[in-house]
């Protein structure tokens, strides 16, 4: 039986060693994806090892991929303070409470995006007594013992030169922004009970799932070609529009509001347009959630340290300071950022946290956006109550067939609400077809649909990307803009990560890195931040340590 070691390095980044082979992965939740995968493929047990320097836990995982409690599955240490920020409160996809999985951003890691990708709201949760958690005796909110860590694809093997760095004190990067390490232990611990007990139906019983058939079955990736390419990224001039140097050791995130740069206790916000510092000051300790987001109607940069949370307001030249409730936990499902602490909800405003009235009983809060917060419980409809009037409008969702109901809810907010549909008695991981089904938050109208199976999305996470333009799920790529499926990129051995704008890093045929524009997957190391203004500059981590912005061609249009 191999047995597979993960270990966080002082790079920032995740390292899997099995059957003597080392691989490199952004976060922890990529690489137990990538053993999920394994163990399937080989129908063999992997016990694994997950260590970060500081203390170690066991976890096996069975011949289906799922996780089961291993001999030590608990810390060799004692466990994070209450005052450490929790991945599951600062991570960038969506996945409900009571089924969640480490894995995108990022389990470990969240960035600065436009709404996604630094959160993961807790959507409705499922009326089941193994599946529900309640806290403190108290009604509401039911089944959302935490807002989950976003659960990307599993890239394959990928073998790359590891940048050497100075084993003293390195803060932890912000690429993706990486949480403390004492915590991810805790996320797999709370793994355990998201899959040991499945939901099984006898074969042949009433209630048992049928097969869906669907009329027509979309599959882009017929036109999906991989490529290579002499550009820095694909269709962007290779001659800088600015360029800035920074520390060796810096952790650094970016967005359209601004470059976040931290280095030990010193942190600086970069101009995105031009690359000019446009504020400077002092942090206690390394963020741990960073976002684009609306406040009073105003674009602005947000990131969070420990209990605290500061937000650069456009066109303002210091930012706003808030103090966070006690054991807060913060989504950017929506366009405006949700605080949850226990039962009480707020979110940021220009003079300090305004308080956010609490859904029904019952109901599950996921996300604020044009001063509504959307909510539902796990039937539906979706409740939309306006937090200043108190106005609400109810959105019944369009069923995609009349046999059909929900099994799962994945994400809300972007103005989309992601779903999962199966017949009665189908599950997660039922083994199952299903439907993914986007719908309209405006009308509850479907806005796309695709036949799928448990075993594919079934217990992934809907990952929005920086700037709102793109969101995955498994292997099926989104525009996040009119939410219409764009590419499936299972066919064609394409694994996704965050979309940075309509630009998605990925990785392909087992060991290269890739940039996926339009239809095709370029072969690329490049390291690619953000994309910004409408999508005509994009901004680089180069391996000198300089922050660099490249301008589109103008012979080239987006394909």
């Amino acid at each position: 039986m191999a047995r597979a070691l993960i270990s966080v390095s002082e790079d920032g980044f995740t390292y899997l060693t099995l059957n003597g082979a080392t691989s490199r992965y952004s976060d922890t939740g990529q690489a137990m994806t990538y053993l999920g995968d394994y163990a399937r493929e080989t129908a063999t047990q992997v016990p694994v090892t997950i260590d970060d320097g500081k203390q170690e836990v066991d976890v096996l995982l069975d011949e289906t991929g799922k996780i089961a409690p291993a001999a030590s599955a608990s810390p060799t240490h004692p466990p994070a303070s209450p005052q450490e920020p929790s991945p599951q409160e600062s991570s960038s996809s969506d996945e409900p409470a009571a089924s969640d999985v480490d894995s995108s951003p990022e389990a470990t890691t969240a960035s600065a995006t436009g709404g996604d990708p630094a959160d993961a709201e807790a959507p409705p949760q499922q009326q089941q007594k193994d599946d529900v958690e309640v806290g403190n005796g108290d009604d509401y909110p039911l089944g959302t013992p935490f807002s989950g860590p976003a659960a990307v694809s599993a890239p394959t093997v990928k073998r790359t030169r590891v940048r050497k760095h100075s084993p003293q004190s390195r803060p932890q990067r912000l690429k993706k922004i990486t949480v403390p390490g004492l915590v991810l232990i805790g996320i797999v611990i709370l793994m355990i009970g998201a899959f040991v007990i499945p939901n099984i139906v006898p074969a042949g019983s009433q209630d048992s799932p049928q097969t869906i058939d669907s009329e027509e079955q979309i599959n882009p990736a017929s036109e999906l070609s991989v490529e290579k390419t002499d550009d820095i990224v694909p269709g962007f001039d290779n001659s800088p529009k600015w360029e800035t140097k920074i520390a060796k050791d810096a952790s650094v995130t970016a967005s359209d509001r601004g470059v976040l740069v931290v280095d030990g206790g010193k942190l600086q916000i970069l101009d995105s347009d031009t690359g000019e510092t446009r504020y400077s000051g002092k942090t206690t300790e390394a963020p741990t959630f960073a976002v684009d987001t609306i406040i009073d109607g105003k674009h602005a940069l947000l990131w969070q340290a420990g209990d605290t949370a500061e937000a650069l307001i456009d066109g303002e030249d210091t930012p706003q300071s808030y103090q966070l409730p006690k054991d807060a936990r913060i989504t950017s499902a929506g366009t405006s950022v949700l605080i949850k602490s226990g039962n009480k909800l707020s979110t940021f405003g220009t003079d300090g946290l305004v308080d956010v009235p609490t859904p029904a009983s019952g109901s599950t809060p996921m996300a604020i956006e044009n001063d509504e917060l959307f909510s539902s419980d796990w039937n539906g409809p979706v409740k939309a109550k306006n937090i200043k009037s108190g106005d609400e409008r109810s959105i019944k969702l369009e069923a995609p067939s009349d046999e059909l109901q929900i099994i799962k809810w994945v994400s809300a907010g972007h103005g989309k609400a992601i779903t999962l549909w199966g017949e009665q008695g189908a599950s997660t991981n039922s083994g199952h077809r299903i439907q993914l089904v986007v719908h309209s938050l405006d009308d509850g109208s479907i806005l796309s649909t695709v036949t799928t199976t448990t075993d594919i999305v079934g217990e992934m996470s809907w990952v929005r990307g920086q700037g709102g333009k793109r969101a995955y799920i498994g292997p099926y790529l989104f525009d996040l803009e009119s939410g219409l499926l764009l590419m499936d990129t299972s066919s064609k051995d394409i694994h996704l990560s965050e979309p940075r704008g309509t630009i998605v890093p990925c990785t392909v045929d087992n060991d290269d890195s890739c940039l996926l524009a339009g239809k095709h997957a370029y072969r690329t190391d490049t390291n690619l931040l953000a994309m910004i203004n409408d999508g005509s500059t994009v901004i680089v981590d180069g391996t000198d340590s300089t922050i660099r912005a490249y301008e589109k061609k103008s012979d080239t249009s987006e394909k």
